[in-house]
């Protein structure tokens, strides 16, 4: 405990008061304490210490929060005197009472300085005397006001005072691709500039033969279009060995293909195609007797050809729908695209697909969801029904082929679904299929097979190529058969479209990504049967294709507006 107490350095200052009663203690505990006073008897002092001691005065020393932190964690102290100093009987700490005591010796010191007696010295000891405002005021010049600035600009005037000539209006922005004109349009007046009156006058009277020669109707069409006996595999031995030229790829629209079909002749090749701005291009395919172009292109469009058919009750009618909401016909003997079906411009509703009732009807699928049923007979552009199905944009419609009350729909929002049109509610009114299946994304197509309707092949981009059984429509469609395809073809390609073989049932075509490119033939069991390929003259993605109806012929198109005939 001396130990301990030694450590502090006390030190006792002895001095005698005026009366020689009492003497001063001062007291410090450590370096930098505050120096505490205290009257002490002068006689216990004078018992205690017989020198005599000369007083020192000094100034108090000013110390930081942080100093005294610093000198209270590195102070030794005894047991006791910390058990004592934890809480007093105000229940203030030690350290608390020194940091008070801190900021008031520093309070004082500051107030031993004096500054704020010299500050009030400095200040003036009088104010400021008024000056007096008796006598003659002074005379204040009455203020013009001047003239308010004005913008010459906003005048429309130039610095003399001139007017200027008046700011010509903008014209209001032309639409890129307008919609053509309503009403028949003569296809010499369609004619692309490449193409020239003379090809033009000897491709239509080559058409207008094979017309005269052909059939113009469905059922002498079926005739020839009737299912084979032959088996599959008997059928694949003499279709797996056609061959692609180079005199059978030819350019024959200027842009991306979205459509395609063949014209049921048996006599020559007539190919079609329709591209990303409305042009439709004819393609009469050249023979071994001759190697000349053949290639005509029209423009009865302004927007994308997204189907294009012919009729199966008359083959020289050519249906052609587009995103630019317009449905026509090319008359091949009257030589004109006549109008059938217009949307509204102002409702910018767009035609995706369409597929035959009969001779004269149709159903056509609209971007908003809604199927059109369309009749030739009837005059004017309008539909005679809108049937509200999906709350998604349409891709495809097809008709059943023995049932036509029955029609199939593939739409974006996943659904292939089947309807009977005998029942459904016009009025913007919400219709419920007879049967649904869902994908896990967008369906981009959906058919009937051709014959008996007993399948639907449909793609979707899910990767998945389906065959679904509908030998029975009113009940629920079920998974015949499905495997994996790869129909991510991206953006600048136009989506896989698997399509069935015209007269069977047991095999369809699809493009594909694998390379070298080509497209690939498979039964109605997924099984793969063929593939079609030519290192040295197909070297694109055929995103579409089409299968002559009664001869082995093969046709794939690209997305720079080229077919391939393998033959």
């Amino acid at each position: 405990m001396s130990t301990t107490r030694s450590t502090r350095a006390k030190r006792t200052l002895n001095r005698t008061d005026g009366d020689g009663n009492t003497s001063l203690k001062r007291k410090r505990s450590g370096k930098g304490d505050a120096i505490k006073e205290e009257k002490i008897p002068l006689q216990e002092v004078e018992s205690n210490q017989q020198t005599t001691c000369t007083v020192i005065k000094k100034e108090p020393t000013i110390l930081t929060d942080q100093q005294q932190v610093v000198k209270a964690q590195t102070e030794p102290t005894s047991q006791s005197s910390d058990e004592e100093d934890l809480h007093d009987e105000d229940g203030i700490s030690t350290y608390e009472k020194r940091r008070l005591k801190n900021i008031k010796d520093n309070a004082d010191f500051f107030s031993s300085l004096g500054i704020s007696e010299m500050k009030n010295e400095l200040k003036p000891s009088t104010a400021k005397l008024k000056a007096s405002s008796r006598g003659l005021k002074k005379e204040k010049a009455p203020r013009v006001p001047l003239p308010r600035r004005i913008s010459l600009r906003l005048l429309r005037v130039d610095p003399s005072g001139n007017s200027l000539p008046p700011v010509p209006l903008l014209p209001e922005p032309l639409e890129e691709h307008p919609r053509k004109p309503s009403g028949p349009l003569e296809m010499r007046k369609s004619l692309l500039k490449e193409g020239s009156l003379e090809d033009h006058n000897d491709l239509m009277a080559k058409l207008k033969g094979l017309v005269q020669k052909g059939t113009n109707s469905k059922e002498d069409s079926s005739k020839k279009t009737t299912a084979s006996t032959r088996t599959t595999e008997q059928f694949m031995k003499g279709f797996s060995k056609m061959r692609l030229v180079a005199e059978r790829v030819a350019k024959v629209v200027p842009n991306r293909v979205f459509s395609l079909d063949i014209h049921p002749s048996e006599d020559r090749v007539l190919v079609v195609a329709g591209d990303k701005w409305g042009a439709v291009g004819l393609w009469d395919v050249p023979g071994r007797e001759h190697l000349t172009d053949g290639v005509l292109t029209y423009t009865p469009h302004s927007r994308p050809v997204n189907c294009l058919r012919f009729s199966p009750w008359n083959s020289s009618h050519l249906y052609s729908n587009s995103y630019d909401g317009t449905l026509r016909v090319g008359d091949l003997q009257k030589e004109i695209f006549d109008e059938v079906y217009a949307t509204s411009e102002d409702d910018y509703n767009l035609l995706k697909n369409f597929d035959f009732l009969s001779a004269s009807s149709l159903l056509v699928s609209q971007q908003d969801g809604t199927v059109a049923l369309v009749d030739r007979r009837t005059k004017g552009v309008e539909a005679e029904h809108e049937y509200n199905l999906h709350f998604k944009s349409l891709r495809t419609v097809s008709v059943h082929p023995v049932h036509t009350h029955i029609f199939a729909t593939a739409s974006n929002d996943g659904t292939v679904s089947l309807w009977d049109h005998r029942k459904l509610k016009v009025g913007g009114k919400k219709n419920d299929p007879i049967s649904c299946v869902q994908h896990a994304k967008g369906v981009s197509s959906a058919y009937f097979s051709p014959l008996t309707g007993k399948y639907i092949l449909a793609t979707s981009m899910d990767n998945k190529i389906s065959v679904f059984d509908s030998s029975a429509p009113e009940k629920s469609l079920t998974t015949f058969k499905s495997f994996k395809h790869d129909n991510h073809v991206g953006r600048w390609l136009t989506g896989f479209r698997a399509s069935w073989h015209p007269r069977r049932e047991d095999l369809f075509v699809v493009g594909s990504m694998k390379r070298p490119r080509q497209i690939e033939v498979y039964s109605n069991t997924c099984e793969d049967l063929a593939t079609f390929y030519d290192p040295d003259n197909l070297g694109s993605v055929c995103s579409l294709n089409a299968i002559h109806p009664t001869r082995n012929i093969l046709v794939g198109a690209n997305s720079s507006g080229r077919l391939h005939v393998f033959m």
